[in-house]
């Protein structure tokens, strides 16, 4: 900012850029205090005690010693910030202030990667290697840059070419036989002119977890990641230059690794088994599926940017492509309402695969599943189990995309400071959600299988999306006197959308009871919108757009204290659900419809579409180091106002599953957050954070019950403490020890939080089978992590251990509320390992 009381270090590689919640670089002198630190949110280079927004940066240096390898391993280190990441790799859920990024819709953030926006949904959980910063802003940031920024942006900084040749290799070993290899070099192609750098990384591990059934280590959480990033820096001349990126990256894991609890108090009052109410963080999980749970991933980004010096200011243009590729093969529900219990398939596993002959698998007989030999009664099924009479699924995530971004950048120096740029993206995304029958013959792994193939398709949803994307934005900021500056920021966005669908208008194999004709008996529609449009499925468009305003007061109110407040409105565009959610769920649960819902009478209003959300957030924020600069202290109050928030809901029937995305009309979320850093000694650095939030669901047509709730995925504490502590050994070696503690309070993942509604189960037992809730939040839990290692010039040995306590909490709860339970995933456990680097 302009209004700065010291000289500003603008250049990335000269400032050592900190996070203020975690230890930083020291200065080694008589008189020692925190470096400065250097950021880009308001894209020019600022210090991070002069910018109006609530920031977290975390360096080089820092990445290194807290071994931040994968976006969850700095999410937990920032006050008001949470990370879910369970389904499969890259089904990460952000939650900013209580925003969450949702499921199947836009996320709620903006991730940028050296000053270009990626729209690639999976981009943000790739591996963190060869990166030189990291940057987390909180509150909506929209009016720079866009796309659905209402929760705020990470902004992520690999390290440039250099002009020297330097290299690097890397790697470690850890329990779970786990492993990782990584190497780099840099340096001139043309020197001063043409610079070049290339890094690769890869890494296995068999994961936490067995499948007891086939004895497999690694066939659950599992991960197998390789990923190669290239990228040229040419120097044309003094005033421009051209910054081009590459990536690629292949990756495997595991997917669906879901447990099941009912949650209908009725139940146990019928069959005598606390099993079926049962506190979700007392779950025993058993993986004992037999369909094999596998991710794949297929990822190429490009990136070219150019930086023109025009004299009066910056032109800084961009042009992107992303392409991924990726599928998901699971076991699935179907077991549950008996849909394939009479296929040869699963009449020859329950042979074998029973609750007597195999309590291994199944535990005690109705505790609270229970499976019957064959002819001997149906019994009580929870999903992903090891026989065929589930069926399974498979899913497909599929996008290209293409976006230009163009913006003109003033001189930094100027009383009045602006950026006015125009934003272009198209987007190709394709979406695959399939169900049906396990034969025991392998899987075909496309949307669509014919009757006649291994394993046939009997539910689809199978769209094509596309978005044109167009925005124009800008900032002005300028000095009301040489201590109070006011930023004013805009943007307009707008969006077109069109979803075309892919389904093919055949029925089903006839394989899934539940899914023929109630009338004739035969085989019904594979997906329930050819229903009333036997013709064909007509294609979808709407077109969503917002104006974006935030406005901004800064008050440098001593030399080392910045107060700020802050007023701006955020936006997420609308969107479509697949093709026949409407109807499949009307037929099911709603009454009125002429199906099984007249005995349900859920009253949900979810839609084929759903509307676009908009916020509005207010924040006052202070800024300030103390103790010549050896005590740094931010502090922050928000409150942030959603209507018609994009809230992700899962629903399972005796149709299968089906995922679609419904909105809250209208809650709140407010809360203070602070963070401190303190130089105690020259080697001694104590750092830590805390966030508090009160939210509410205000008005929720689709639940409302939920109303007076609080909103899913805003726990309303969060904080971290930890040291770092830098010993000199020897010459240039020392000892580096680093210890984290990290909390997150109790969170809700739904809106219902103990308000019974009915369930399917009122259809085959009569009314009152209704679900609660209450015992399904994620009990509070904390984390301890600690890194010892030595570190001397060119190389480094650490000795690590990630939650050292062996803390056994939830990673994820989905309620599924007509089902009368919830799909539960664990956490990650104690991991330990060594790592190693030498730089050449």
């Amino acid at each position: 900012m302009y209004l700065k009381k010291k000289p500003l270090v603008v250049g990335l590689a000269a400032a050592a850029a900190v996070m203020t919640t975690a230890p930083v670089a020291v200065a080694q002198s008589e008189s020692f205090a925190i470096e400065e630190i250097v950021v880009t949110a308001r894209k020019r280079t600022e210090n991070l005690q002069e910018v109006p927004i609530a920031i977290s940066a975390i360096d080089e240096t820092t990445i290194s010693r807290a071994g931040i390898e994968r976006a969850s391993d700095y999410i937990g280190l920032i006050p008001n910030v949470t990370l879910v990441d369970a389904a499969n790799v890259g089904d990460t859920q952000v939650s900013i202030r209580g925003v969450v990024s949702t499921r199947d819709a836009e996320s709620t953030f903006a991730y940028v990667v050296d000053g270009v926006l990626s729209t690639n949904p999976n981009s943000f959980n790739e591996e963190l290697f060869d990166v030189q910063q990291i940057e987390v802003l909180k509150g909506p940031q929209g009016a720079l840059y866009g796309r659905n920024a209402v929760a705020g942006a990470i902004l992520v900084t690999t390290k440039e070419p250099t002009n020297e040749v330097e290299a690097k290799i890397g790697g470690g070993i850890g329990n779970n036989d786990a492993y990782k290899v990584n190497a780099m070099i840099s340096g001139p192609i043309i020197e001063d002119t043409l610079l070049g750098r290339f890094a690769i990384s890869t890494r296995e591990t068999d994961g936490f977890y067995k499948n007891i059934f086939t004895g497999s280590d690694n066939s659950v959480d599992y991960l197998e990641d390789t990923s190669a990033r290239g990228r040229l820096i040419w120097n044309v001349n003094e005033d421009l230059s051209f910054d081009f990126r590459a990536g690629y990256s292949e990756v495997k894991g595991g997917a669906i690794n879901f447990n099941a609890a009912f949650a209908i108090p009725q139940f146990e009052a019928a069959f005598g088994s606390p099993e079926f109410y049962k506190d979700v963080n007392d779950l025993d999980f058993k993986f004992i599926f037999n369909t094999p749970g596998e991710n794949e991933q297929e990822t190429l980004d490009l990136a070219l940017k150019a930086d023109w010096n025009l004299g009066f200011a910056d032109l800084v243009a961009s042009i992107a492509y992303n392409d991924l590729e990726e599928y998901l093969l699971s076991d699935g529900t179907s077991a549950t309402f008996y849909g394939y219990e009479f296929t040869p398939a699963c009449e020859s596993d329950r042979e074998t695969l029973n609750s007597f002959t195999r309590p291994d698998l199944f535990g005690p007989p109705g505790q609270p599943f229970l499976v019957f030999p064959p002819g001997e009664g149906l019994g009580v099924y929870g999903p992903y189990t090891a026989t065929s009479c589930d069926g399974y699924q498979y899913q497909e995530r599929n996008q290209e995309d293409l976006s230009l971004d163009a913006r003109l950048v003033s001189p930094g120096d100027q009383a009045i400071r602006w950026i006015g740029g125009l934003y272009f993206a198209e987007i190709e995304r394709e979406v695959v959600v399939a169900y049906g029958a396990d034969q025991g013959q392998g899987f075909a792994r496309r949307p669509y299988v014919s009757p006649t193939g291994p394993n046939p398709t009997d539910l689809l949803f199978w769209d094509q999306f596309d978005t044109t994307v167009y925005a124009a934005y800008g900032q002005i900021e300028f000095d009301l006197s040489e201590t109070v500056e006011v930023a004013f920021a805009a943007r307009y966005d707008r969006e077109e959308r069109e979803v075309d669908n892919q389904v093919p208008n055949v029925n089903n194999s006839g394989l899934n009871s539940n899914l023929l004709d109630p009338v004739t008996g035969l085989p019904g529609p594979i997906n329930p919108a050819f229903a009333s449009n036997p013709g064909g499925i007509p294609k979808r468009d709407d077109t969503y757009s917002q104006f974006q305003p935030k406005l901004t007061l800064n008050w440098a109110a001593g030399d080392n204290i910045n107060l700020y407040a802050s007023y701006g409105i955020g936006f997420r565009s609308g969107g479509f659900n697949s093709v026949g959610t409407e109807d499949l769920l009307n037929f099911w649960f709603n009454a009125g419809y002429g199906g099984p819902g007249e005995a349900v009478d859920a009253k949900l209003k979810v839609t084929d579409d759903y509307d676009k959300e908009v916020s509005e957030a207010f924040e006052i924020g202070m800024k300030s180091e103390f103790m010549d600069r050896r005590l740094r202290l931010n502090a922050a109050v928000f409150r942030t106002d959603v209507e018609d928030n994009q809230f992700f809901e899962f629903f399972a029937g005796p149709f299968g599953l089906l995922r679609s995305v419904t909105t809250i009309d209208e809650m709140y979320i407010q809360g203070f957050e602070a963070d401190f850093t303190f130089a105690a000694t020259e080697g001694l650095t104590l750092y830590g954070g805390i966030g508090l939030m009160d939210s509410e669901i205000e008005k929720n047509d689709n639940r409302p019950l939920s109303e007076g709730n609080d909103v899913p995925q805003a726990p309303d504490t969060t904080g971290n403490l930890g040291l770092e502590w830098v010993f000199p050994v020897k010459g240039d070696i020392n000892l580096v020890s680093r210890l984290d503690w990290q909390y997150v309070g109790e969170m809700w993942f739904h809106t219902l939080q103990g308000e019974e509604t009915p369930t399917i189960w009122n259809v085959f037992f009569g009314p009152g089978f209704n679900q609660n809730f209450s015992k399904a939040s994620r009990d509070a839990y904390d984390t301890l992590d600690l890194r010892i290692g030595l570190e001397a010039e060119h190389w480094a040995v650490t000795a690590w251990g990630r939650n050292i306590t062996d803390e056994d909490y939830l990673q994820e709860v989905i309620p599924a509320p007509e089902f009368g339970g919830s799909f539960n995933h664990p956490s990650a456990l104690r991991s330990y390992g060594v790592d190693f680097s030498y730089r050449f």
